[in-house]
């Protein structure tokens, strides 16, 4: 690479042509993923409101479950009944 300023612009400009020629492609590319991404976007935060509603109260239940679980030392399941005699 020369480091004559004249050779830099001349060498800028063939740069710089080059990669408008690969964005004029890229760029349609990247607008359509954009517009997809955007749209399924809208889509999750939709699902993802179901889910938080349909969930609800469920926070309140896991803490009360762990509470009841360490006060029991993890030995959380019912006792065998006994054989009937």
């Amino acid at each position: 690479m020369s480091f004559n300023p004249n050779d830099m612009r001349i060498r800028f400009a063939e740069l710089t042509a080059q990669r408008e020629k690969i964005t004029a492609v890229s760029g349609p590319l990247r607008e359509k993923r954009d517009a997809f991404v955007k749209e399924m976007r809208a889509k999750e935060d939709a699902m993802s409101a179901e889910i938080k509603t349909a969930e609800e109260g469920l926070f309140d239940i896991d803490q009360e479950r762990a509470m009841i679980a360490r006060a029991l030392g993890g030995k959380t399941a019912m006792p065998a009944e006994p054989a009937a005699e």
